[in-house]
């Protein structure tokens, strides 16, 4: 059973937790997400609208970015 006390502390802490510093790989992960982004919305529009396969290339370049930007944030 939660008591008053329990809430009041845990909103308390919630509250004065420091931002996050953004690092320098901030920006990069950020533009590296974006392009995938990007291409994989033009690669389904490709794939549906014009010919199947360069839409699947594209898809695929995207989720190279996409793999690329997940490297990064674990191993930083």
């Amino acid at each position: 059973m939660e008591t008053p006390e329990t809430t009041q502390d845990q909103q308390t802490r919630r509250r004065h937790r420091k931002p996050k510093e953004r690092d320098a790989m901030f920006g990069l992960r950020n533009t590296l997400n974006i392009i995938f982004m990007v291409l994989a919305v033009i690669g389904v529009v490709v794939y549906l609208c014009a010919d199947g396969n360069i839409g699947i290339y594209i898809i695929l370049g995207a989720m190279v970015i996409k793999m690329v930007e997940c490297c990064l944030r674990m191993l930083h």
